[in-house]
């Protein structure tokens, strides 16, 4: 069969190419259209990937080896199926023109599926029925791309300052963005965030140089916003500066926007959205690969590996000298998925044990976005999960504030949940009083289809209400399912998840990495009490506080959430921060969680603010050294042995416990002999002074204080008794004493057991 050849027509997708085929090769074709524009040089390799269908390899490439190969594949079914040259001709000029500049896997996937559509029954109906297809899906992958700011590449030049131009006169179509978002911050992604982050410094610099003051500041923000606005990226505090007139947000915004860094990681995010949108557009998301694409799940897991990885090469140390793995002290916390399912599922309980008090029932509500937000319905606006995200929660703000105006109070929580081709959906929990249950029905069924509320299918598909059955189970069963299947698929081993058809385990994972990718939350609560106050509290080892804050104390350490919000409703509990002016490269002020605050009454009756120290102590973050590796590995090795042990044992009782990162000798909390298993030390940087107000008592420093308090050393009577000389014993087993100027503590320590039993 003949090499194919290309129409000689000019076309739109070659303008600005000359084609010239590598050295010491032949040409199949003869393009006789005139070159339009300068365009970067390519390597031979280069011009054989992007512009030369065959001809060009020793060696037949396998079916589907990358893009060129596709389009090769197509040209020659194309000569098979023809009725003659001018058809031909028409087809294969039509199809190099749709598929030649797009991604590779993109232009694999829809030459496959123009392939398949070719070869159907009926001669030249199918023809016409490939070209459609193509037409359309073309269209909307231009149309997505012409939603993200990677096509201004080609004019980017244009816009950029004068002393950058001097040095680049090249120019590209907007084609060549596809190059630029091939890679994870890419050397070529960096350079453009480098190029934006000067060309706003030349932007503020001319404005700031043509005014003066604070008029100044506002001309030169304006000037770097415009710059955001063209590249698609939100200008940093807008509406404190243009509505609030902020000097100090401009500066810190300004500050920002003048950062590569900050720039890398707009156009990151970017770059994430924009690939996956395009995947979806080219429906690479579905079926075969359900809520997101192979490409950026498989990131998303190196991302994941990556993290882990570097968590498990990192110490974290103390003031106290404590020192201990990061990946310790993450597992402890909310980032491990077995923790979160667990803390979610004690939350839904406790609200579920609230509503049955207050005698109100439980609705499971699913509810769907209109049809023209979903990939695979013939209305689709070319949107993304994050845009459809918008639309819920806003319709979902409008069914509150209608609630609220008839001053009917809900509580429960929602699960975002993906389709197969990636559109969110919500399923809900909501309690409610019987009286106020057709109400609610009602104003769901208004704003569910408020848009679009007579198409098909919409009365099928668009909102689903179901009283819970409290015959059937808690209304905790109805919703634990969904939360189950979007964390690991804990407690669902050997289940499928019926929305992707995988298992529940792997669907999980699709489930978190959609998520990740598109950003979103995937679990919310409404109508309940701050769960980061219910976190600080479990914090709290030293026991009793006051009687106003011990009894929500002591319901978060039993994870008892009914008795916590009940606690809250009479004495609220709010977070204490440490502020910081100017924390970070930006000059902005950060605020990092110091502790809790509330009233508190004392012996004499009078009612003061009390503040709890739950984070009184800094840690530091270094990476590992020599020893800690091989001591960790170690430790990873017995850890894996005995998980793999226990999980063939059913009994919980029965399991052996993991062993635990054990604290190295002089890494700062010393002991008196190699004997004695009890440590003592000095943890402050302070000295303490004596002889208070002309008696024998200490004088205590802030530090000082600060430090104690964050190990529940808080009480005035006791805080005399230390500076007395006299030596306390706290509920922890610690003994704290005053010696030659500094501040001591003793207690029992188990070479077996943390020093922070908390990790």
């Amino acid at each position: 069969m003949p090499f194919p050849t290309l129409s000689p027509q000019p076309l739109a997708l070659f303008s600005g190419f000359v084609k010239i085929p590598p050295k010491g090769r032949k040409c199949v074709f003869v393009a006789d259209y005139q070159h339009i524009q300068k365009i970067q040089l390519l390597s031979a390799e280069q011009y054989q990937e992007r512009h030369f269908l065959d001809g060009y390899k020793s060696t037949e490439l396998p079916k589907g080896a990358n893009a060129r190969q596709a389009l090769k594949e197509v040209n020659e079914l194309l000569d098979d199926v023809s009725p003659n040259h001018a058809v031909l001709n028409s087809n294969r000029s039509f199809a190099n023109a749709r598929l030649s500049h797009l991604p590779n896997k993109i232009s694999i996937k829809i030459s496959d599926e123009y392939q398949r559509r070719l070869t159907k029954k009926d001669g030249m109906a199918n023809i016409r029925s490939a070209n459609i297809y193509l037409r359309k899906t073309t269209d909307f992958i231009n149309k997505v791309w012409l939603k993200y700011p990677f096509h201004n590449i080609g004019s980017f030049d244009k816009f950029t300052s004068k002393h950058i131009n001097e040095s680049n006169d090249k120019r590209t179509t907007h084609y060549g963005g596809f190059e630029l978002i091939k890679y994870r911050k890419s050397k070529r992604l960096k350079d453009v965030a480098n190029r934006l982050a000067l060309t706003v410094l030349d932007e503020v610099k001319d404005a700031a140089s043509q005014n003066h003051g604070d008029i100044a500041f506002l001309k030169a923000y304006d000037a770097a916003a415009a710059v955001c606005k063209q590249w698609q990226v939100n200008p940093p505090y807008y509406a404190d500066v243009k509505r609030n007139q902020i000097i100090e947000a401009a500066e810190c915004a300004i500050l920002r926007m003048t950062s590569p860094k900050w720039w890398l990681n707009q156009l990151g995010s970017l770059r994430d959205l924009c690939c996956e949108h395009l995947n979806v557009a080219a429906g690479l998301v579905g079926e075969d690969s359900p809520y997101l694409s192979r490409d950026s799940f498989n990131e998303w897991c190196e991302q994941q590996k990556s993290g882990r990885e570097w968590l498990e090469s990192t110490m974290i140390e103390s003031e106290a000298g404590v020192i201990i793995p990061l990946i310790d002290a993450a597992m402890a916390g909310n980032a491990n998925p077995a923790n979160r399912f667990v803390e979610l599922i004690v939350r839904a309980r406790g609200l579920e044990e609230i509503a049955e008090e207050q005698g109100k029932v439980g609705l499971m509500v699913t509810l769907t976005a209109p049809s023209k937000y979903h990939f695979n319905s013939g209305k689709w606006n070319c949107e993304n999960a994050q845009y459809t995200q918008a639309y819920l929660s806003g319709q979902f703000r409008k069914i509150r504030s209608a609630l609220s105006y008839r001053k009917i109070k809900i509580q429960g929580l929602r699960v975002t949940e993906p389709h197969k081709d990636s559109t969110p959906h919500w399923h809900m929990l909501i309690f409610v009083h019987p009286e106020h249950a057709d109400v609610l029905k009602a104003i769901l069924e208004k704003y569910a289809f408020e848009v679009d509320g007579d198409e098909d299918g919409a009365a099928e598909h668009r909102l689903k209400i179901e009283p819970v059955d409290k015959t059937k189970g808690s209304a905790v069963g109805y919703i634990i399912k969904y939360l189950s299947k979007n964390i690991k698929g804990e407690h669902m081993q050997g289940e499928l998840d019926f929305e992707s058809g995988l298992a529940a385990s792997a669907g999980a994972e699709n489930a978190a990495a959609w998520a990740s990718r598109y950003r979103l939350r995937q679990f919310q609560f409404f109508g309940s009490s701050s769960v980061q106050v219910w976190r600080e509290l479990r914090k709290l080892k030293e026991c009793p506080q006051p009687p106003e804050i011990e009894l929500a104390r002591a319901a978060a350490d039993s994870s008892n959430w009914k008795v916590f919000e009940q606690a809250l409703a009479v004495n609220p509990i709010k977070l204490e921060y440490e502020e910081t002016e100017c924390g970070n490269e930006f000059g902005e002020m950060t605020k990092r969680v110091l502790g809790l605050c509330a009233m508190a009454t004392k012996a004499d009756g009078e009612s003061k603010v009390r503040s709890l120290i739950t984070r009184g102590e800094k840690w530091t973050i270094r990476a590992m050294n020599d020893d800690e590796k091989v001591n960790y590995k170690k430790l990873k090795a017995e850890r894996a042995l005995i998980f793999s042990e226990n999980d063939a044992i059913e009994n919980k009782e029965d399991k052996k416990p993991m062993p635990k990162w054990k604290q190295p000798l002089g890494s700062g909390l010393k002991s008196r002999d190699s004997g004695d298993t009890r440590t003592c030390g000095n943890n402050c940087t302070d000295a303490v002074l004596g002889d208070h107000f002309g008696c024998n008592k200490a004088e205590f420093s802030e530090e000082v204080l600060r430090y104690l308090a964050s190990h529940g050393v808080v009480d005035k009577y006791t805080l005399d008794q230390l500076r007395s000389g006299l030596r306390i014993f706290t509920d922890a087993g610690r003994i704290w004493w005053v010696s030659d100027g500094q501040l001591q503590f003793e207690r029992l320590f188990d070479e077996e057991v943390s020093e922070f039993d908390y990790f």
